[in-house]
């Protein structure tokens, strides 16, 4: 119950299906996830009662057994009728380790991020072959906002190249002062300074992808916000197009197959402007650009706790 897991908590409350959440295991005490839960600095507070009770914790009268339990096979959900696992520790995200939650005897678990060894299937981009899996691995926010929009210009145009660098609010992952950190420059003071570090969504994209293997060089550039996100994706063509065929294809795709997914916008926003939008990705159309007919920059906005928390909850309700 990190910050995925209370943002898809507030996501199945406002939507009117948080009665069919169960079951909660944190190493946390359960004192400090009722608060956690019901205070929330970019959410704000929960608007709705909500209590601690022998077994677990009350929302509206609803009450959901709470565990707290570090290894996956020691936790007791074996009589609860779980269907689905939400795995969002960010942990258990290799085959071995995620296949220790069916001692519990659930029919589907769901990784919250990528995974090294489980197919990634992103939600809009090739979903559909993943509705079968035991163990589903829809990618991470920035996968969720890059891969729609790829696949989109993939479709109309031939890529030769891509550079992708993700401006991105800070995270738990990042020090608050300096401090040690195996990647140096990620242990600087998140909320002081702009810090670009590399990133490893190349590989799950080229998986994704395989025409575009060894064609994609990605960043990440960290900066001092709580939330919100950019993603900067510089196209080579090998076709030319222009600003208003690039725009077209867009807004097509997001009256359509994209629907829910990306969208686009012509007003001038800002980060702020981005929170609580439910889709991966917003296109920025006053900041679209194409040189020479054949280089492309796209910069797509997204709320890269909010937006992809309803990816997770398209998942939940079509597996």
């Amino acid at each position: 119950m990190g910050r995925i897991g209370r943002t898809l908590f507030r996501l199945l409350l406002q939507q009117n299906k948080l009665t069919h959440l169960v079951a909660v295991n944190d190493i946390m005490p359960k004192e400090n996830l009722i608060y956690l839960l019901q205070y929330d600095s970019i959410r704000g507070l929960l608007n709705a009662e909500i209590v601690s009770t022998e077994k677990g914790l009350a929302v509206n009268g609803h009450e959901i057994f709470f565990s707290s339990e570090p290894k996956i096979e020691n936790i007791n959900w074996k009589d609860r009728g779980i269907h689905t696992i939400i795995e969002a520790t960010g942990l258990f995200t290799l085959l071995q380790d995620a296949t220790k939650h069916f001692v519990n005897n659930p029919t589907r678990v769901l990784l919250t991020t990528f995974s090294q060894d489980i197919p990634v299937t992103v939600w809009g981009v090739n979903h559909l072959s993943g509705k079968t899996l035991p163990i589903i691995s829809p990618g991470d926010c920035t996968i969720n906002c890059v891969a729609p929009v790829l696949k989109t210009i993939q479709t109309h145009y031939p890529i030769q190249s891509l550079h992708i660098n993700v401006i991105q609010g800070y995270t738990t992952r990042q020090e608050l002062i300096d401090g040690a950190y195996k990647g140096l420059r990620r242990g600087r003071a998140a909320a002081h300074s702009i810090i670009p570090f590399e990133v490893n969504i190349t590989p799950v994209l080229e998986k994704i992808f395989p025409s575009l293997s060894n064609k994609i060089n990605s960043l990440s550039t960290r900066v001092p916000v709580a939330c919100g996100a950019l993603a900067e994706l510089s196209v080579a063509l090998d076709a030319p197009t222009s600003v208003n065929q690039i725009h077209s294809i867009f807004e097509q795709a997001s009256k359509n197959e994209l629907k829910n997914i990306t969208t686009i916008t012509y007003d001038p926003i800002v980060s702020s402007d981005i929170l609580n939008n439910r889709h991966s990705g917003v296109i920025d159309g006053l900041l679209t650009s194409v040189t020479n007919g054949r280089y492309v920059r796209l910069l797509a906005w997204f709320d890269n706790e909010w937006g992809y928390c309803h990816r997770l909850f398209d998942w939940l309700q079509n597996i």
